[in-house]
Order: C-alpha cells, then sequence, then structure tokens
C-alpha cells in the first residue's frame, strides 16, 4: 500500500474553527479540516488551494506551513479493515480566506461531505473532530503563536 500525501488548511476566524462537516450511517457526523489528497505533479499550496476551491467554494491565502501528521490506521484503536491499510501524511498549513462570501458553495465536494461549520475553539473536543490530537495547538494559533513546521507523529 502506498502512503498518501494531504494537505489541510487551518482557517481560525474569532475563536472559531472552519471544518468540513461529513456523515455516514455507521459512526454519525465527524467534522474535519479541508483538504484532502495532493495530486502528481502539483506542489502541497497549489493541492490546498484547489481543494479549499472543491470543498469549501472560496479562494485562500497560505500563511505558514505549521504541521506534519501521519494517520497510520493499524495503529489506531477502533480502525475499521480498510483503515489498516491506510498511511496517510497530512501537511497542514494556516491560511485566510480571501472571498468568504462564496463559503460553502465548493466545485467539487467529497461525497460525504454535508456542509461547512465554524466551530468554537472552546467547544471542539466535544465534537467528533478529527486530528483530535492537534486541539492543543489552535487555542496557541488563535492567540498568534503560529508553531512553524511541528512534527506530531501519528496522531488521530
Amino acid at each position: 500500500m502506498k502512503v498518501r500525501s494531504s494537505v489541510k488548511g487551518i482557517v481560525i476566524k474569532d475563536q472559531q474553527l472552519l471544518t468540513i462537516k461529513k456523515y455516514d450511517d455507521s459512526f454519525g457526523a465527524d467534522y474535519s479540516l479541508p483538504g484532502g489528497g495532493q495530486e502528481h505533479g502539483e506542489t502541497l499550496h497549489d493541492a490546498l488551494k484547489r481543494e479549499f476551491l472543491e470543498e469549501i467554494g472560496c479562494r485562500i491565502e497560505i500563511k505558514q506551513f505549521a504541521f506534519l501528521r501521519e494517520y497510520i490506521g493499524r495503529n489506531h484503536h477502533g480502525s475499521s479493515q480498510v483503515d489498516t491499510n491506510t498511511h496517510v501524511v497530512d501537511h497542514l498549513f494556516v491560511c485566510e480566506l480571501l472571498d468568504e462570501h462564496w463559503i460553502g458553495k465548493g466545485t467539487a465536494p467529497d461525497e460525504d461531505e454535508v456542509g461547512i461549520e465554524w466551530i468554537p475553539i472552546s467547544q471542539l473536543s466535544q465534537f467528533r473532530f478529527f486530528p483530535a490530537g492537534l486541539i492543543p495547538y489552535f487555542k496557541d494559533i488563535a492567540s498568534g503563536s503560529i508553531p512553524q513546521g511541528v512534527y506530531v507523529g501519528d496522531v488521530n
């Protein structure tokens, strides 16, 4: 199985985090950062800009690289059979929306995407948010202290 390279964007406004809400019949609603897989020949920045247009409907300004995170499915409790073969390397960037009036009008949202939600950072742990291992960092980012290239490891 190949390792998949992925990008995610961290957008915080008024102490709230921009998330993608997804739903499936087995687990219900879950929330994640906007982003997705890097395509062959595409830079990380180009991939993130494309993913924001597809999922959110907005152009972004990429401010700073913040985290490198891995997800190795077999290492996490409750992983499904499908997940055991998953290995994703996420490159996470702090971003700013450039044309917020288009939010929620993505050009190609994921099949299981049901909407966009701003979640208060102080309440994020009450939601089924992934990767939950990054929640402690979001308060720092909201206050202007942006980590620079932190490897957070295999967190979910």
